[in-house]
């Protein structure tokens, strides 16, 4: 039996099921030295025919989840099998399994309506037994079992909803503070970077019709001023789009990576490789940072690598920290002493800076025609509090 993807109310019904046949089980014990009838043995076929199916049979399974009222015909089959047996068969144990079925799949006024079902029917049956004996079980115990496991049964389900509500209440909540963690982000990127080049553009466009007149040389290179902070306000701008883009707090990390490592490879025709080693994430901000370190990793093996394949791993370490790897093939370099890149070439500066804003341990190791790898080593907890 797999009850691995079952929910709350599926693995009760399972567990039913198995007491059901158990029941059953106890039954066969319970009536051994003694003839078995045909119909009864009927009974035992199909009860146990049924349970067996429903436990091993997922596509089963899913069809009484969509249309509860195939329990009914189970009801049914409950007192059709009370009344051949008789009220004093220890058959009748396995029928106690529909009552709590009947409890959690369906909701409080319906649950009612089966529990009376069950318990006239079963009285009928109680009367039509005129062999049967007056005793407590088969008086007021069999019925009073019925009641009471259908009411469990609605205890079960009432908690799984509210465990369902708060679920989602909690889910809903956290994509809320993503987004708010996202726009103060974007307002702190905004601030940093396109913000103060757009002031300064600003500044220089308010002085240049005062050198239009008296300078003209010096107006010319106020406006070259101006296209160059355009320009790099134009840089910017699609820079932080990209990297907004990149995130998308509501999936999970290694999703995100996934698609990065897709779009890259579509855009580039170098192939992409992306694993995954058990699963991690992190907090908005820290995996923003994470995301942009990768980003530009594989922008400099867009650039300068000249790789003929390129991997991504994400891996869950054992002492719950978190490691991402991008790592190429192609011709590598030698890494300075302080750990900075190449002469002319500030990538490497800003993934470090990036990465020692969240707490993260960055490492890049290269040989020259031996390709390079980048590792960023974050502990989510450490990241949380940084970020």
């Amino acid at each position: 039996m797999r009850t691995e993807g079952r929910d709350l109310p599926q693995r009760v019904v399972a567990a039913a099921l198995l007491v059901r046949l158990g029941a059953i089980a106890v039954a066969l014990v319970g009536l051994t030295g003694h003839e078995l009838s045909g119909n009864v043995l009927i009974c035992i076929l199909v009860l146990s025919f049924t349970s067996f199916v429903q436990l091993y049979s997922p596509s089963v399974e899913a069809f009484v989840a969509r249309h509860p009222l195939t329990v009914i015909l189970d009801i049914l089959l409950s007192l059709g099998t009370v009344a051949v047996v008789g009220v004093e068969s220890p058959l009748v144990l396995a029928t106690f399994s529909t009552a709590l079925v009947v409890g959690l799949i369906f909701d409080r006024r319906v649950a009612v309506a089966g529990a009376v079902v069950l318990v006239a029917g079963y009285g009928l049956v109680l009367a039509a037994d005129v062999t049967a004996s007056s005793g407590f079980m088969t008086t007021l115990g069999v019925p009073t079992l019925y009641v009471a496991l259908v009411a469990i049964g609605g205890v079960v389900r009432e908690a799984h909803l509210r465990d369902t509500a708060a679920h989602r209440l909690l889910s809903e909540t956290k994509r809320a503070a993503a987004a708010a963690d996202e726009r103060a982000r974007l307002a702190r990127e905004m601030h940093d970077s396109l913000g103060k080049t757009l002031h300064g553009v600003a500044l220089a466009a308010q002085t240049l019709p005062s050198w239009v007149d008296s300078d003209p040389a010096a107006a010319r290179q106020h406006a070259q001023l101006l296209a160059d902070g355009a320009h790099r306000a134009a840089v910017e701008a699609r820079g932080l789009l990209t990297r907004m883009r990149a995130d998308q707090p509501d999936r999970p990390l290694a999703q995100v990576l996934a698609d990065l490592c897709a779009t890259w490879q579509d855009e580039t025709g170098t192939p992409c490789h992306f694993r995954a080693d058990g699963a991690v994430d992190l907090s908005t901000g820290a995996r923003y940072e994470v995301l942009a370190v990768v980003a530009e990793a594989l922008e400099n093996v867009r650039r300068h690598a000249r790789a003929t394949t390129v991997g991504v791993v994400l891996a869950a370490m054992h002492d719950g920290r978190m490691q991402v790897e991008v790592r190429d093939d192609g011709v590598g370099f030698t890494p300075a002493p302080d750990g900075a890149g190449p002469r002319g070439h500030y990538g490497l500066v800003g993934m470090r800076e990036r990465a020692q804003g969240v707490g993260a341990v960055l490492t890049i190791s290269s040989v020259p025609g031996e390709g390079t790898s980048v590792i960023i080593d974050v502990d989510p907890e450490e990241a949380d509090n940084v970020a």
